[in-house]
């Protein structure tokens, strides 16, 4: 090989070494960054759930007699009273049974008074010595036996105008009917369940929504918590409730636990109706008026060469401005060539602790540690500057690359 040709191989090597150690740096000038801009305003963390309004207190009326319905007296969204006659059972059955057990329990009168006159007689006779003693037993237990018949048929004749009594079906509480199920002339029959004939809501004008929460969530869901809602037939419109309870008995949908949260709405202008299906967000905090930051700027992660470039710069923030036990594992990973990446530079900072890059006034690529409030999908707030520094409004963050073309 001619000696010129060696000359020009080994200088092609040397500036091949060379552009890959300077590559980085010079990857890092030519990159051209997107921004966002932190700003003030308001900013809500909620949970997102569904569930039915229904009324607060309902209760199942029905009739514990089988028979045929004589009478209805009311109908859907007929407004009660406690105590009011909703329907009547056909009487006539049981009135004959009333007759058939007055007659028996006059039959076992006369039977008793038989009896007794002839107990009372051979008393008299058994302490004179006239009739054995057999004879004065037999008296004894025929009337006690007949004593017993008397107090089985009285039995029967109350029993009988008790079932008369519920042949009148009235109404437990105030309310409204919100289901009617029988109809005059229907027969029921009280076997083993009670037929159910109406449905009374207590107080349409109070309502509550029972809505399944995940497991994931639950945890953040606590009584007395705002609730925002909306219905399908009222789009424009939100209502509010506030959580009431939360059930503890776990119930799995499609192999995902959920737990049911009752929340109480005020329904006093009752647009709401038994049954509305609700889209319901639970709202777990709030913070007003203050600087938010788009969460593109978070999750923004360098590539190898701005790490490169901004390393001295976060060790540098590490060490002033977190606490020992952060600094520590911060300045351990990014002093790691494994876990010194651009997905995992920030993995040892606590949730409530971020930071953001951004173009200082030299114009240099600059890093800030920021304290982390409430926070959605969308925004963060930031709550403070760990340097110490004043909450910039209209501050450019970095939240995207491109390379120059």
């Amino acid at each position: 090989m001619k000696k010129s040709t060696r000359i020009i191989i080994a200088l092609i090597a040397i500036a091949l070494i060379g552009y890959f150690i300077i590559k980085p740096k010079l990857n890092s000038k030519k990159l051209d960054y997107t921004y966002t801009i932190i700003e003030k305003g308001n900013i809500e963390a909620d949970i997102s759930s569904t569930g039915t309004v229904e009324a607060i207190n309902t209760v199942e009326v029905g009739t514990q007699i089988s028979g045929t319905i004589k009478k209805i007296y009311v109908d859907y969204n007929d407004n009660v009273k406690a105590g009011q006659l909703l329907a009547e059972m056909d009487l006539k059955l049981l009135n004959a049974s009333l007759s058939s057990a007055q007659a028996n329990l006059a039959v076992s009168q006369a039977q008793l008074n038989q009896a007794k006159d002839t107990y009372d007689r051979n008393t008299i006779l058994f302490e004179k010595g006239v009739i054995s003693e057999q004879e004065y037993l037999n008296s004894k237990y025929t009337y006690n036996q007949i004593e017993s018949a008397k107090k089985a048929a009285l039995a029967a004749v109350q029993n009988t105008k008790v079932n008369i009594g519920f042949a009148h079906i009235t109404s437990p509480i105030s309310g409204t009917i919100t289901e009617r199920s029988v109809e005059e002339g229907q027969t029921v029959a009280a076997s083993f369940a009670t037929p159910t004939m109406f449905i009374i809501a207590e107080d349409l004008s109070k309502m509550q929504i029972l809505a399944d929460v995940d497991e994931s969530d639950i945890g953040y869901i606590k009584d007395g918590m705002q609730v925002r809602f909306k219905v399908q037939t009222y789009p424009e419109k939100e209502f509010y409730g506030t959580v009431s309870q939360i059930r503890l008995q776990p119930i799995e949908i499609n192999n995902v636990v959920n737990y049911q949260v009752v929340v109480d709405v005020d329904n006093k202008k009752e647009l709401l109706l038994p049954g509305m299906t609700a889209n319901l967000e639970f709202i777990t905090d709030t913070a007003k008026n203050v600087l938010l930051i788009n969460n593109s700027a978070l999750r923004f992660r360098p590539n190898e060469a701005m790490l490169k470039e901004i390393k001295p710069v976060l060790e540098e923030k590490a060490n002033n401005m977190l606490p020992d036990s952060l600094k520590q594992k911060f300045n351990t990973a990014i002093n790691n060539e494994e876990t010194y990446t651009p997905v995992s530079f920030k993995k040892n900072l606590p949730s409530n602790i971020d930071g953001f890059f951004f173009k200082n006034e030299s114009g240099k690529l600059d890093f800030k540690f920021i304290e982390i409030g409430v926070k959605t999908g969308l925004q963060s707030e930031i709550k403070r500057f760990l340097d110490g520094s004043e909450l910039a409004e209209s501050m450019k963050v970095i939240n995207g690359i491109k390379s120059k073309n």
